[in-house]
């Protein structure tokens, strides 16, 4: 089954597969994230923040591309309460899509 809008409105034609492959990428992502933050790995941020910026886009999700930048952002200013602020969103944001995924289907 395809959907055929992003769920930014926009004319995104992405199967549904590739759509739950990507959500389950995003959750290993916070895994990483988490340990980052352990860490203290602010490349990891940076690598991510990075990779989601560029991806979000793609897959229609304008609001995932926001956390990204501030991901990237915190990982460029080694600022370690924005970097777990920006972790809890993204998982925020996974728990709200995952949902309307399951809805849909």
């Amino acid at each position: 089954m395809l959907e055929k809008r992003g769920p930014m409105d926009t004319d995104i034609i992405i199967p549904d597969e590739a759509r739950q492959r990507y959500l389950e990428r995003r959750k290993k992502d916070i895994e990483s994230l988490r340990s980052a933050l352990s860490s203290r790995t602010f490349d990891e941020f940076k690598r991510i923040g990075h990779q989601l910026k560029g991806n979000a886009a793609s897959f229609g999700y304008g609001d995932l591309e926001k956390v990204a930048i501030q991901l990237e952002a915190a990982g460029q200013s080694q600022d370690l309460h924005e970097a777990g602020k920006q972790v809890e969103l993204l998982e925020q944001w996974l728990r709200r899509t995952s949902l309307g995924q399951t809805a849909s289907t």
